[in-house]
């Protein structure tokens, strides 16, 4: 499970589903590096990506919205970029296991699209590193929306070039294919269906 999605959304459930499951133990891995389920043993994975074609067999749990945001001081003194090619200007904060290397693509409702190459003072592997140097307003950064959520609602974030989208993710419970489904693995993949298929981190709330 990726480190930050895991210690926010996953962990709090865990105790609902023992007390459901008490017979299952769970060995909880959290990281933002890529993994392989088969070769590392692995029962399942959540991952958060556009996932491509793969061996492994994926159930869509729901939507990920990524958002590109700055703090309203950074706003007030530097400005609102109107167009995504104005980051290429801006100091832009990037996360290391980015899918689909570092290139931020932005699409519109027209059909337009705009890659941007984010160049700036920080780049780190748990995108949580971000957030020190984003809220004191120092530069933009792309945020997942189940980490960004609570700062926009509280305004210590602002969404920017909102009529403009990145590519469209999911969260995804992944399982090799290779393998028969054990009923313990089908029990945790449909109790987090139940509770992150319509997930409280949306913003704006629904």
């Amino acid at each position: 499970v990726p480190m930050s999605f895991g210690l926010r959304w996953v962990a709090p459930l865990l105790p609902g589903f023992f007390r459901a499951y008490p017979e299952v133990s769970i060995d909880l891995h959290l990281s933002d590096a890529s993994v392989d389920l088969v070769a590392d043993g692995f029962d399942a994975a959540l991952r958060i990506a556009a996932l491509p074609d793969s061996s492994l067999v994926a159930r869509r749990l729901c939507a990920v919205t990524q958002y590109v945001v700055a703090s309203p001081d950074y706003l007030a003194r530097e400005g609102r970029p109107a167009h995504p090619r104005e980051l290429a200007d801006r100091p832009c904060l990037s996360y290391a296991y980015r899918a689909r290397s570092d290139v931020w693509r932005f699409t519109n409702e027209a059909g337009e699209e705009e890659p941007v190459m984010p160049s700036g003072p920080l780049r780190v592997t748990n995108s949580d590193a971000l957030l020190p140097t984003l809220l004191d307003g120092l530069a933009i950064a792309e945020l997942p929306e189940f980490i960004a959520g609570e700062y926009l609602a509280d305004g210590r974030l602002e969404a920017i070039l909102t009529d403009w989208s990145l590519t469209k993710g999911g969260l995804y419970f992944v399982t090799p294919s290779a393998r028969a489904r054990p009923a313990k693995v089908a029990a945790l993949s449909d109790y987090f269906a139940e509770h992150l298929s319509d997930p409280s981190w949306r913003w704006p709330r629904q």
